[in-house]
């Protein structure tokens, strides 16, 4: 499944009411991945064409716009308790992981949003691929 996140009722709903205007077969569940509800997570088959997917992207980026534009108009930015990055699998896959925004706005005082996500999609790769050699032994680059 490909996972949407969102923290507003009203635009999890235009994104449901889309999916659905346009077929799309989709499930709901509240993310509890912080032990209580931060927001709800919209998900869709895996096997969703590119082309589609590149639509639900475009429509998703504008939600989040509008996301940014509802916390500042009414000063509950603070209020937000989630952050996410997004990771390609070697299989094609996106996957967000969730982390502390706290923990995000520390590395980004010292890191560039870019190193951070070459970070993160370097501890992806070392996940989907163990190397259980010792340490100090020389990797071939890819």
């Amino acid at each position: 499944m490909l996972d949407y996140i969102f923290f507003d009722a009203s635009l999890s709903a235009k994104f449901k009411d889309h999916l659905t205007k346009v077929g799309i077969v989709f499930e709901c569940t509240d993310d509890e991945g912080f032990g209580s509800v931060q927001g709800e997570i919209v998900s869709i088959a895996d096997e969703t064409s590119d082309t589609v997917l590149k639509e639900l992207q475009d429509l998703y980026d504008v939600l989040q716009g509008e996301l940014e534009q509802l916390l500042e108009q009414s000063n509950e930015g603070l209020m937000m308790n989630a952050a996410g990055m997004e990771v390609q699998l070697k299989d094609g896959r996106l996957c967000t992981l969730r982390v502390s925004p706290d923990v995000v706005t520390k590395i980004l005082t010292v890191l560039e949003f870019d190193e951070l996500q070459a970070f993160i999609d370097n501890i992806a790769r070392s996940v989907e691929n163990p190397d259980s050699e010792h340490f100090c032994h020389n990797i071939e680059k890819e």
